[in-house]
């Protein structure tokens, strides 16, 4: 831990350490120039051997190739964002997979809330997400992204097999992450600790079950508590700092006033953080569940890992899957796909080039917004039988929506219209520093994170 704050707070340059700046200056600068997607395909290329045999004085073959790809893939995702690209070399470098699409709570503004479910407003399937799905679905993006959010609108937890799809996750190298209630009667705390997942976010918003089940309807607080307290005893028992454990509380009108016991229970659990958050409106669905006038924050109880701990950056050496990881490796980016476009200073919606969401039966949606009847986010369904979906042609439709500032189809995709935050998305900026920083804080200094995530 004193060595990961060292070599943050001090670069590598410094002490005449080697970093990774040199290279990404160079290669960023070059892309700055490039007037179409040959030219950027042919700079990543150039970059590709020096940047894998620096990393490789670091790193065995694997990780390095990895490491390699993720850098070059996030430069060029940038290339493609800023010329307002519609096909696009880069991949996706989060992924959002659902493990179940589905939820034993109701909690207000969710897709399985009364009203929603009752009135039918959204179009969201039930399903569970197969290993042999998420495994396609990793041999495509694994190699280049960074990192996995096992959840959107289900409960991860109700999929028995979510562990492993974790490991998998794990496999690649990737950052893991997930949300849940903890309010559900099968749970196996030593089969999360053992499959390396980085970070838990426990959705608990209130101190007792009155005022918990007015937003998390048809929970069990007292599960719930029982719950956090076996997965705070298998890490001890197992020796594991991971998952990161982090109680996010919600903070409404109803709930506020319990934030201080809330935050005391946290500590006496033995989570590792205690979050305050402040929710998104939903009173569209339940005019009484209104957003408190509180001010964010969150507590860190004692020393404690970061979301991606640098132990657990690759916790299984021996089954880093070499094979899939070497096969991008060696393929090169200037596949056919990619267009020319200008360089342009208008807006776009940063989740058409950043990450992309897949619900449990295979649904690929553009952002972590739900499908409505009237409102159609299903951009492709992916199979795991080839193809590339972040390319699909409602892709390339709302990124040409964007680039052109005109409808050049009949029916544009509805996420040209939506009014929500479009350049935050769930694995941004943040989670690449982060990443990388748990990787090697050394070689990743600021100069260099500052290239990788300053977009």
């Amino acid at each position: 831990m004193l060595s990961l704050l060292f070599h943050y707070l001090i670069p590598a340059s410094l002490y005449g350490g080697d970093t990774a700046f040199p290279v990404l200056a160079r290669i960023d600068l070059e892309l700055g120039r490039c007037r179409g997607a040959a030219e950027a395909a042919a700079v990543v290329e150039r970059g590709k051997p020096e940047l894998y045999t620096s990393l490789r004085l670091r790193f065995d073959p694997a990780p390095a190739q990895a490491l390699t790809l993720r850098i070059l893939n996030i430069c060029l995702a940038r290339y493609h964002l800023r010329a307002r690209a519609t096909s696009l070399l880069s991949r996706p470098f989060g992924l959002v997979a659902d493990p179940s699409d589905m939820c034993r709570l109701a909690c207000p503004g969710c897709v399985h809330s009364s009203r929603a479910e009752t009135l039918k407003l959204f179009d969201w399937h039930k399903g569970t997400l197969g290993e042999d799905r998420f495994s396609a679905l990793l041999k495509l993006y694994g190699p280049y992204a960074i990192g996995v959010y096992f959840c959107n609108y289900g409960e991860p937890l109700l999929n028995a097999h979510t562990p492993k799809l974790i490991r998998q996750a794990k496999s690649y190298l990737l950052g893991t992450a997930l949300s849940t209630s903890l309010s559900v009667q099968r749970f196996e705390p030593e089969a999360y600790v053992q499959s390396g997942l980085d970070f838990m976010v426990l959705a608990i918003d209130g101190a007792t079950q009155g005022v918990y089940q007015s937003f998390r309807r048809n929970g069990n607080l007292e599960l719930v508590f029982d719950n956090v307290r076996k997965l705070v005893d298998a890490k001890r028992r197992l020796g594991s700092p991971t998952p990161v454990l982090s109680w996010n509380f919600l903070a409404f009108e109803h709930n506020a006033h319990e934030i201080r016991l809330a935050r005391h229970l946290a500590r006496r659990l033995g989570v590792n953080q205690f979050r305050v958050v402040n929710p998104f409106d939903v009173r569209w669905d339940d005019p009484e569940i209104r957003p408190a006038a509180v001010i964010g924050g969150v507590r860190r109880f004692g020393p404690q890992p970061g979301s991606n701990p640098p132990e657990n950056w690759n916790p299984f050496p021996a089954s880093v899957d070499a094979e899939a990881i070497a096969r991008a490796f060696e393929s090169p980016w200037n596949r056919p796909a990619a267009d020319d476009s200008p360089p342009s200073p208008g807006h776009t919606c940063h989740w058409l080039y950043k990450n992309m969401a897949m619900d449990a039966t295979g649904r690929i949606l553009p952002c972590c917004g739900a499908p409505r009847p009237d409102t159609n986010l299903v951009f492709a369904t992916f199979d795991g039988n080839g193809g590339d979906p972040f390319n699909s042609e409602k892709y390339r439709q709302a990124r040409s929506f964007f680039a052109t500032g005109h409808v050049a189809f009949e029916a544009a995709p509805y996420c040209t219209q939506c009014e929500w935050d479009q350049a935050t998305v769930n694995i941004g900026g943040a989670e690449i520093r982060r990443y990388f920083r748990a990787a090697d804080a050394s070689y990743f200094d600021r100069r260099s994170l500052r290239i990788l995530s300053g977009w």
